[in-house]
């Protein structure tokens, strides 16, 4: 009976290491890495469009559903809010003289994230504002 008692732990013991390994997921998950602004100027406006780029295939989506927001967000909050858009972001340039805050796109690392609701990780992009 004990010659039997090894190889069978060491069945056991590879089975639970196995199941854990694959309970835990998958490191080649596609995630979100960075983000990416253009702008263009239309008349007295400028429209701000976010870029994603992944960590696998498709690895560029534009336009990318993200929040906006004017300003950096120092300190960063411990939890986000946000409402996902792929619609571009626009300022008006009529009022605005020298403007030094930039428009900032986030959005949540996990692309199959819900379009609205909170987390407490977001990837962000920047872009200064240069009116014409």
């Amino acid at each position: 009976m004990r010659k039997y008692l090894a190889p069978s732990l060491l069945i056991l013991l590879a089975l639970l290491v196995l199941l854990l390994t694959l309970s835990c997921g998958s490191s080649s998950r596609r995630q979100l890495q960075s983000i990416t602004i253009s702008q263009t100027a239309v008349g007295a406006q400028i429209q701000f469009v976010a870029t994603g780029t992944f960590s696998a295939p498709p690895t560029t989506v534009t336009p990318l559903p993200a929040d906006w927001t004017l300003g950096l967000m120092a300190p960063p909050p411990p939890e986000y809010s946000y409402t996902l858009t792929t619609q571009p972001y626009v300022f008006s340039c009529s009022n605005a003289g020298l403007y030094a805050l930039p428009v900032v796109a986030f959005a949540p690392p996990d692309p199959n994230a819900p379009s609205s609701g909170t987390t407490k990780r977001v990837i962000t992009g920047a872009a200064a504002i240069n009116c014409p």
